[in-house]
């Protein structure tokens, strides 16, 4: 009995992870519709939007990791060698996570790319925006969490365009 409760409990703590658009406050609200505003011009704002709420609920959470950095978990490693940079990671990240804007760019850069790699595949477009080119063992529950919050985004636009 104490393992079937455990497992339950396991269970429920695993997929538990939930969005609701109403519960963001006015200013996660201008800037989800600003990164929409962003990624927009590419076929990419919802996309862009839902992983800066995936990633660190817009902001209100932060990485421990001195090179995953920002809103959208940008890795500076990767970031720098796509802009041809060799400059300092720990600055640009720093610069990353004060910049909303530059995450933001950078992360829509990171979205076009595997949109082209993976040729419009949304589903293998998110995962490897995640993992890169390997899947990874958590990509399936972080794909789980994108299509949760895509659809909250995708409905709630729909509703007030």
């Amino acid at each position: 009995m104490k393992i079937l409760i455990l497992i339950s409990i396991i269970c429920v703590s695993l997929f538990s992870w939930d969005f609701n658009y109403n519960e963001l406050t006015e200013n996660e609200t201008k800037l989800t519709e600003k990164l929409i505003k962003i990624g927009e011009p590419h076929g990419l704002g919802l996309e862009l939007a839902a992983i800066g709420i995936i990633e660190t609920r817009l902001g209100k959470y932060e990485s421990n990791n001195n090179y995953i950095c920002g809103i959208h978990q940008i890795n500076t490693k990767i970031a720098m060698k796509r802009v041809g940079s060799n400059g300092d990671k720990s600055k640009f990240c720093n610069e990353i996570n004060t910049n909303k804007n530059l995450s933001s760019i950078l992360a829509l850069n990171e979205l076009i790319y595997w949109k082209k790699y993976t040729r419009n595949n949304m589903k293998k477009m998110i995962i490897n925006y995640n993992s890169g080119f390997e899947k990874s063992s958590h990509s399936d529950e972080y794909l789980r969490r994108f299509m949760i919050v895509y659809k909250e985004l995708k409905k709630e636009k729909v509703l007030h365009g």
